[in-house]
């Protein structure tokens, strides 16, 4: 079924794309010779064109050439200390720093989670996370998956599972990278008091750089440290670099993981030219510019909104972050929703099983400080002139105060615990 879908999105125009352009400017991409403004990048905060970041990754490559080829546990060039420093003061605790925020959860969760222990999978939670998990399970542990942000089900499975003695590890996104939800993290760590087996991994690669202090994450912006708890993140969004992060509420496990961690150890490093504008960005995000920054696309996201409520969307999420979900139902409408909206010069994702739960495909946009209120407000108006004529009939029901999911009818609610596990 994946490789059908995948097969209708190339099909269709609507995959696999390769940009024609010979340099980028602003939001724009080209695509069958049309310029397009791109609502489809995470380069939230617009640091991967900035010319600080280029001239770091330059002098990296004068210094050192295109690649120094080393396992890190031998020799590293000496960006790799100075990197670290500068995330363990934007995240505040212990860190290790590895090549992508896939590799880093194979690298952290196979030292962290020992074989008898239990690990419960939100139901939404990064392939990356739920590869992670098969190759926990492959080591004997027991994993299963847990109804998507639901902590009232959280809580009863834990309590279920507490008797055992075994340690128990929740793992689950901070920003999720379809709806553009947020994980209910005051909650959810909260109950590692409640529970004291309980462990909290969460991967915060769509909050990290844009939310938080010094761009500390969705995560750490709503909670305090515990030795129970670790947040891993990649730096090539709001970073506008190349290279992930894992920090660590107890210092020993980041001790192990920096010495036994597969992918830290025995796979390639983080190359001199990311390395070098990883350090630079991480200087901006330590400055006073990362505020100004950072408030601008908080206010943009205030816009949108404002303006996806007042246009009734069929919008699943309405949370704090730059990503957004228009759900549409078929995936033949899905396709037409697309290409009008290229032929008025906007690109955005398609959403469709897998990266979905069946029954839910729809477009993904996401906004960044590439763009301009002007070019924002241009597209919200084309989805506000298309999207009635092909979305499914939803009982939309908008409230600004409440961050959680919406758009859904009540049919779909009381649905939703068994669409999440046919998604996993």
């Amino acid at each position: 079924m994946t490789a059908r879908r995948f097969d209708v999105g190339v099909d269709a125009g609507l995959l696999r794309n390769r940009v024609e352009d010979v340099a980028l400017e602003g939001p724009y991409i080209t695509l069958d010779g049309k310029p397009l403004v791109n609502f489809g990048s995470a380069a939230y905060l617009a640091l991967g064109r900035d010319p600080r970041l280029q001239a770091a990754a330059i002098d990296a490559i004068e210094r050192y050439g295109t690649t120094y080829s080393s396992s890190t546990a031998y020799t590293s060039l000496p960006y790799y200390p100075i990197l670290e420093d500068k995330l363990q003061q934007i995240l505040g605790a212990p860190v290790v720093v590895a090549q992508t925020t896939t590799l880093t959860h194979l690298a952290v969760l196979p030292v962290a989670i020992a074989p008898e222990d239990h690990v419960l999978v939100d139901a939404h939670a990064h392939a990356s996370v739920s590869l992670a998990a098969n190759t926990v399970r492959g080591m004997g542990a027991t994993v299963e998956s847990v109804p998507h942000n639901d902590v009232p089900a959280l809580r009863q499975r834990l309590s279920e599972l507490a008797p055992s003695g075994k340690r128990i590890w929740y793992l689950a996104d901070g920003v999720y990278s379809m709806l553009g939800d947020l994980a209910p993290v005051v909650e959810i760590v909260g109950m590692l008091d409640e529970f004291p087996m309980l462990h909290c991994y969460f991967d915060d690669a769509h909050g990290l750089g844009w939310q938080g202090l010094h761009g500390r994450g969705s995560v750490l912006h709503e909670v305090p440290w515990h030795e129970r708890l670790i947040v891993a993140g990649g730096l090539s969004k709001s970073f506008g670099a190349l290279g992930a992060v894992a920090a660590f509420g107890d210092p020993a496990l980041a001790w192990r993981v920096q010495a036994c961690g597969g992918p830290v150890t025995f796979s390639g490093p983080i190359q001199p030219a990311a390395l070098g504008a990883a350090v630079a960005s991480a200087d901006i995000h330590l400055s006073d510019e990362h505020a100004r920054r950072q408030g601008r696309l908080l206010g943009q996201i205030d816009m949108v909104r404002a303006r996806l409520s007042d246009l009734r969307l069929p919008v699943l999420s309405l949370a704090t972050s730059p990503i957004w979900f228009i759900r549409i139902g078929g995936v033949a409408r899905v396709v037409e929703l697309l290409h009008r909206l290229r032929a008025e010069g906007y690109y955005l994702n398609p959403s469709t099983f897998p990266m979905v739960p069946l029954g839910y495909a729809g477009v993904r946009f996401t906004q960044t400080l590439y763009h301009s209120d002007e070019h924002i407000e241009g597209l919200l108006e084309a989805l506000g002139r298309h999207v009635p004529d092909l979305a499914d009939e939803i009982d939309v029901t908008i409230d600004l105060t409440d961050e959680g999911l919406v758009g859904l009818g009540a049919g779909d609610m009381a649905d939703r615990q068994g669409v999440e596990k046919t998604y996993i």
